[in-house]
């Protein structure tokens, strides 16, 4: 389970992928595959995976041990052999999709304690 934490000693990486509705099918159904594919790297810790209501756009959370780790995977070729991956680049490199991924650290977080838990404190 992916878990937000202030101070966590983890590289943080968060992929937008913008489409029109029609493209998200098939781009969130790469996304999904490359979770389960993330899962055989070394140092990768979790990531979710988040579609908008109105269908426009993918956000992918991931959380990596270190961004050696992260980079060593998205370097891999194997990437490149993937059918997945083709059709992803080229809805890419026709303008279909636009992506935007970056790398960040963890500066604040808030959580609003449950019922039960503001019950039990009292």
């Amino acid at each position: 389970m992916t878990k937000i934490t202030e101070g966590a000693d983890l590289c943080t990486v968060i992929v937008t992928v913008d489409a029109e509705p029609a493209e998200m099918e098939n781009l969130a159904a790469h996304a999904s595959a490359g979770l389960e594919a993330f899962r055989s790297y070394p140092g990768f810790v979790s990531g979710a995976l988040h579609v908008s209501q109105d269908g426009g756009r993918i956000v992918q959370y991931l959380q990596w041990a270190t961004e050696a780790d992260y980079r060593a995977c998205v370097d891999d070729p194997s990437w490149d052999d993937r059918a997945s991956t083709r059709r992803f680049m080229e809805r890419v490199e026709s303008g279909a999709a636009r992506v935007d991924v970056r790398t960040y650290v963890v500066r604040r977080t808030a959580v609003t304690p449950s019922r039960s838990d503001s019950r039990s404190s009292g």
